[in-house]
């Protein structure tokens, strides 16, 4: 199946409007995300830019990508004010992360965030002739990095995607562990690094996210960097050392995308003779638990918290307005 932003992200309207309720929590009030998360902070008339043209329209592959193409070029707009744009277009869509992710029914975590990968993909091959300098964005991720996330980690994104390349040698900065750690939100700047690790990895990139995993506690982080890792064919040995090391109960849905990202790497079959061989070596019954359900096909598409009709609200627990003063 083709995969666009129409089919993508028209499913999350579509499900929004249609569903009877949310299987996790309680829909997100709009007003609180814009109150909460600065967006008044952003001039009028940038934001009137995004208002004007119907939200149907950024469903539209082409509209969405003649549009960031046309911001990207047109001068009268400073470096901070294409990133606040860029945003504010993901907004429309619900692909703006703030510390709230919405899954599709049926899906888990590792094929959301693959769909989103695949999105941008196809935004940087559009964008690929305009060989635009990343230098202005990349500035800004320096600058904001430790005191404002969002605007820090959307001009990382939009930097990759216009050159992919250019980001090369900066993305091996991000993605280490004390520079995630030291930003001012590390569950969001996070979020960004494996977004953009995902459009753009190297064997550093690769290493880095690798050693992150062994280190980092955080469920959501952990689930990120997996998702990057495997959106890359590298090696399934790591999946093991990390369920291996694994010793959270609290990090069921970690482990459950750990799962979710082998089985799109290798066969069924094999697949299923590797979560045997973790479940006859493990010793932890909350994870022995894990694989025997996984086995009996008792939870839906590997991941607990999917379901199959409702839309899934995961939230990053440790994401505080507190922690984003944001320029956006």
């Amino acid at each position: 199946m083709k995969i666009t932003l129409k089919t993508f992200t028209l499913l999350l309207l579509i499900v929004s409007i249609f569903s009877r309720g949310f299987s996790q929590g309680r829909p997100i009030n709009k007003l609180t995300l814009e109150t909460t998360y600065s967006y008044t902070q952003i001039h009028k008339a940038i934001r009137d830019i995004v208002d004007q043209p119907d939200k149907s329209s950024y469903f539209d592959d082409e509209f969405f990508n003649s549009m960031l193409k046309k911001i990207l070029t047109d001068k009268q707009f400073t470096e901070k004010e294409r990133v606040q744009i860029f945003y504010l277009m993901q907004k429309k869509l619900g692909f703006a992360f703030i510390g709230v992710s919405y899954l599709p029914p049926k899906q888990n975590y590792f094929s959301f965030f693959s769909g989103k990968v695949i999105t941008w993909q196809k935004t940087r091959s559009m964008l690929k002739e305009l060989h635009y300098d990343p230098t202005g964005l990349l500035a800004i991720v320096d600058s904001s990095r430790t005191r404002d996330a969002v605007l820090a980690s959307n001009a990382l994104l939009l930097a990759t995607i216009v050159s992919p390349e250019g980001v090369q040698s900066k993305l091996e900065q991000y993605s280490q562990y004390d520079m995630i750690l030291k930003s001012k939100n590390a569950d969001i700047f996070n979020h960004y690094v494996c977004l953009s690790a995902a459009i753009k990895q190297d064997t550093i990139v690769t290493d880095n996210l690798a050693k992150n995993l062994m280190t980092f506690k955080s469920e959501p982080i952990l689930e990120d960097i997996l998702c990057a890792m495997y959106s890359k064919n590298n090696f399934v040995a790591t999946i093991k050392d990390y369920l291996v090391k694994e010793q959270n109960p609290q990090n069921e849905l970690a482990i459950e995308t750990a799962l979710g990202a082998l089985y799109s790497r290798v066969p069924p079959a094999t697949f299923e003779k590797s979560v045997k061989g973790f479940l006859s070596e493990e010793k932890e019954k909350w994870k022995k638990d894990i694989y025997k359900n996984i086995l009996a096909k008792k939870i839906l598409n590997n991941y607990s918290i999917a379901n199959a009709e409702l839309l899934v609200i995961k939230k990053w627990d440790y994401v505080h307005s507190a922690n984003i003063p944001m320029g956006l």
